[in-house]
């Protein structure tokens, strides 16, 4: 009832307005632009004209809020719409509820009559009335609910079957792989396997699946959103298809990323048996450019550089296509693509710009490096005696050849550096004069060795393999370089010396003379003055004599070196030319002594201690003494204490 009270006020009003202008005031400029009169987003016609102080805006937002009640309003009759005059108007109504007003001045846009365009006007709104409240009826509801289901019970029967037939056919392929598909061969080799083969066939049925899958997916759901009228308007159908194909281009670049590594470890696998193969260096005539083994580590490396190209190409499509899904990101590619293909250009056209330089810088740097070679060969010359030269030591060539080729390659960095690209620009000698401090700022103390280094070197103190000792450390020269010094010792620990501390200290070589004149070893012992000299010469002497890498020639020789108030101070001296052996010479010299003066019956004891023990049992050994021997009985100032009778 409301809703006929509101329209006939409206209708009234509209009227009123109408008489008050003289029958009908409309806007005599230019007409205006259509507004739509829509059912559940269908457009029925359009409102181009104002009425009375209503503008055709506002007419069409009443029309269609008057057909919103109509359609939610079961009682109205679609059928019993009709029209009758009101003055000069025409009014379409449906029982008493007032839908829309026509002039003539709409029918005159329309290039029409005003009854023709009633008419129009009236069978549009019937059949589109009609239609919406059909679609919205239970029947209606009923019936896109079964087909929604069958639609869905098709769709899970399509995956059912595609998953179920799937396998099989895979394992069909895998039975007939020996019988039906071969290896490709070229040339007798093979070249793909015919098991590479039946997985790229699997890969190609799951793709296949993939495809279907999605398509059926696609299909239906596009469907049943179409088939309702409450999604029909939606516009899902883009959105749909940029899911699926999002997903589809999703897999394909995951497949196409396992595809790409794939052929890496294959094409890795292929080079390092291949590696085994290659015998001849890479060259140009005479002239060797790469050495057989370098050869395959080069493709190793250019296969890496390729795989990563292939990465990068396939992210970057990936990446550009699904962009384009989007009408907010379409730009973005042509973006992309721009940022991309900028430095690249202006990579090329710099890498053109720099040629004639780099065809100068490869001219200097073989003629460096066959000055080093040179270089290399006289000093190996001088090294292995082939070449001499008179007060230049052969020791000598290895440590000069390495300063001279430092210094060669330092003038040869020099002269190319004006030929490097951004050599003159400040940030380049910026950068250049930072390193420089940083490096003489936290060399120092390298520097200081690589220069006592070169000093030892010159000086000659020791070589390689010499026993000497430096400060505390005694060992064996293992390696001379010119920041350090490598020493091993007798208990086989390596100790690294650097060279400024070497050539701070004392150095003793034991290996500088002990070929030509023998190195001299010294031990000392001490005897009583009841022991004749010559005896005891000759028992150290022959002890000497007994000892292995003792040299004959020159003899031993023994000297006095102080007479004490006890004892007399012997020092043994010998010749050995093993200075690397001095530990277990001096070892076995000892002990052969020991038996000497053991075998002659000489104690080698303080005298301090015999001269309170007289009647005491000798320390000689028992081996040493007669079998008749008894220890004398006590004595203390001659006197007898032990009670025994003396013989």
């Amino acid at each position: 009832m409301s809703l006929i009270i509101r329209s006939f006020v409206l209708h009234i009003f509209l009227t009123t307005i109408s008489f008050s202008s003289n029958f009908y005031q409309a806007d005599t400029t230019a007409i205006q632009k259509g507004y739509p009169v829509e059912i559940e987003g269908d457009t029925l016609f359009y409102i181009y004209t104002n009425l009375g102080a209503f503008s055709a805006k506002e007419r069409a937002v009443e029309v269609n809020r008057t057909l919103k009640e109509i359609l939610t309003n079961e009682n109205l009759l679609i059928d019993s719409i009709k029209s009758f005059y009101d003055d000069r108007h025409i009014i379409i109504a449906i029982d008493n509820t007032i839908i829309m007003s026509i002039t003539p001045k709409d029918a005159s846009v329309l290039g029409r009559t005003i009854e023709e365009t009633a008419y129009d006007y009236i069978q549009i709104l019937k059949t589109q009335l009609i239609k919406v409240r059909t679609e919205y009826s239970g029947k209606s509801i009923i019936k896109n609910a079964i087909f929604s289901v069958l639609l869905l019970s098709l769709l899970i029967a399509i995956v059912i079957i595609i998953i179920k037939i799937t396998p099989k056919l895979t394992q069909k392929i895998i039975d007939k792989n020996e019988a039906t598909i071969k290896s490709i061969k070229v040339k007798g080799k093979i070249v793909v396997k015919a098991s590479s083969i039946v997985s790229l066939i699997i890969l190609i049925m799951k793709a296949i699946k993939l495809i279907i899958i999605l398509l059926a997916l696609y299909f239906i759901i596009n469907e049943i959103f179409h088939t309702w009228p409450y999604t029909r308007k939606w516009q899902l159908q883009p959105i749909i298809g940029i899911i699926i194909q999002f997903i589809f281009f999703t897999i394909v670049l995951i497949s196409a990323v396992k595809g790409i590594n794939l052929l890496r470890k294959v094409a890795q696998i292929r080079l390092r048996a291949w590696k085994q193969q290659v015998k001849k260096p890479i060259g140009f005539k005479s002239i060797e450019l790469i050495p057989a083994e370098k050869v395959v580590e080069i493709f190793i490396i250019l296969s890496r550089v390729v795989h990563i190209i292939l990465l990068v190409l396939v992210s970057y499509f990936y990446i550009t296509l699904i962009f384009s899904f989007f009408s907010f990101s379409r730009g973005w590619s042509a973006v992309l693509l721009e940022y991309i293909l900028s430095p690249l250009i202006a990579a090329l056209n710099s890498v053109i710009k720099f040629l004639p330089n780099l065809f100068a810088i490869i001219v200097i740097a073989l003629l460096f490096y066959y000055l080093i070679k040179i270089v290399r060969l006289v000093f190996s010359g001088i090294d292995q005696g082939t070449v001499t030269f008179s007060g230049f030591y052969k020791e000598w060539a290895m440590p000069t050849y390495k300063i001279i080729r430092f210094l060669i390659i330092v003038l040869a960095v020099i002269i190319i550096f004006p030929y490097l690209p951004g050599s003159d620009s400040p940030f380049f000698q910026g950068i250049s004069v930072f390193l420089g401090i940083l490096f003489s700022l936290g060399s120092s103390s390298a520097i200081a060795n690589i220069v006592a280094g070169v000093v030892l070197t010159y000086m000659r103190p020791f070589k390689i393999g010499d026993r000497v000792k430096i400060a505390d450390t005694t060992g064996d020269i293992i390696e001379r370089t010119l920041l350090v010094t490598r020493v091993r010792t007798i208990k086989n620990v390596d100790i690294t010396i650097p060279n400024s501390m070497v050539l701070g200290s004392h150095i003793i070589n034991f290996s500088s003379s002990a070929q030509d004149k023998g190195l001299i070893l010294h031990t000392t012992i001490t005897i009583g003055y009841d022991v004749p000299w010559k005896k005891v010469h000759e028992l150290l002497i022959s002890a000497a004599v007994e000892t292995e890498n003792i040299l004959k020639n020159p003899e031993p020789f023994v000297f006095q070196t102080s007479l004490d108030d006890n004892y007399v101070s012997y020092e043994l001296n010998v010749f050995t030319n093993e200075p690397s052996r001095m530990g277990a010479i001096y070892s076995e010299l000892h002990s052969k002594i020991q038996d000497r003066f053991n075998e002659a019956g000489v104690e080698i004891l303080s005298p301090q201690y015999s001269a309170v023990r007289d009647g005491n049992q000798t320390t000689i050994p028992e081996n040493y003494l007669p079998k008749e021997y008894k220890a004398p009985a006590f004595r203390f100032f001659g006197l007898n204490l032990s009670g025994k009778k003396e013989d």
